[in-house]
Formats: C-alpha cells, structure tokens, sequence
C-alpha cells in the first residue's frame, strides 16, 4: 500500500477509539480468544499459553495443539490490556496484547512479539503505544509482491491496536 494510506492508517489507530471503555469486562462473562502460535519457522506445535495481566498475574492458562491452534477462556474480571504468552517448547518465548473483551482472534507471533515490546518502550501498553509499534512493525515485515502485508495480524488493526470498531 502506498505510504500515504499507512499515514492516515496510523493516525486512525491512534486517534480513533470506539468509546471510553477500556475494555474490562463489567457484565459480561467469560471471553474465549482463539489463535495460532507461529514463528518464523511457521506454526508452533504444544506451546503453553498463558494470560497475565500487565503485572503478570495469572489468569488463565492452556495448551496449543499439535498445529498450533489455541483456544483460551479470559475470566469476566480480567483487567485488559492482558497479555498471551506463548511459551515455546525449546524455552522461548513470544507476546500478544489483547485490549479488549471484545478479542475472539488473536494470533502469537514474531510480529506481536514486536508490538508489545515496542509498546513497552514506547511507554507502555496504552492505545497509543499499540497503534504506533503495530504500524511500526507492519513496516518492518518483509515485502510480499512488492507491498507491505499486515499477514499476521489476525484481529489485531482493524479491532484492537487502535479500535476501529
């Protein structure tokens, strides 16, 4: 996409907000967040997934399966921004920051990995931050046919790094 598209991107992500809600979980019961574990090898069977809050407090836990995919269920308590953590069988790790209850998809990969760390230097896990480390991060994928992908993204820009919803 042509750059003055990820200008006016970005801004929407940051500026925008779909209301003053921070996305706790007041009402509501539990929400089960599905993904894949990935990283630049392709999926990562049997990793161990966990959900913290920024504090990292455990809030809950599960395990990939032997494709990677995840199912986790988020208590109606939750503080959000909360963070996946998958943790690799060879004792790596990699981030994702869910910051809404209103996340049913959120993928863990090399790319998420770089958001919430990019976030965290920014200052830390506040919309702003997120929006601005997951443009920075669209930025620094590879090119695919010659364009810039958000390939990996899944959930994330258009429903949670910035709340276009």
């Amino acid at each position: 996409m042509k750059p003055f598209f990820w200008l006016i991107f970005i801004l929407g992500l940051a500026l925008g907000g779909c209301s003053e809600d921070n996305g706790s979980a007041t009402g509501r019961g539990p929400t089960t967040i599905k993904g894949l574990v990935s990283d630049d090898n392709g999926p990562v069977p049997l990793a161990v997934i966990e959900a913290t809050d920024e504090q990292g407090r455990l809030l809950a836990t599960t395990d990939a399966d032997a494709s990677g995919h995840f199912e986790i269920t988020i208590p109606a308590t939750a503080p959000y921004p909360l963070l996946l953590v998958a943790r690799l069988p060879d004792n790596k790790q990699l981030l994702a920051v869910v910051t809404s209850n209103q996340v049913v998809e959120q993928d863990i990969s090399p790319y998420t990995d770089l958001v919430v760390k990019s976030a965290r230097q920014l200052g830390g896990l506040t919309p702003e931050n997120i929006a601005k480390a997951a443009g920075a991060a669209i930025n620094m994928r590879p090119s695919q046919g010659g364009k810039r992908s958000s390939t990996g993204f899944k959930g994330d820009l258009t429903k949670q790094y910035g709340g276009w919803h």
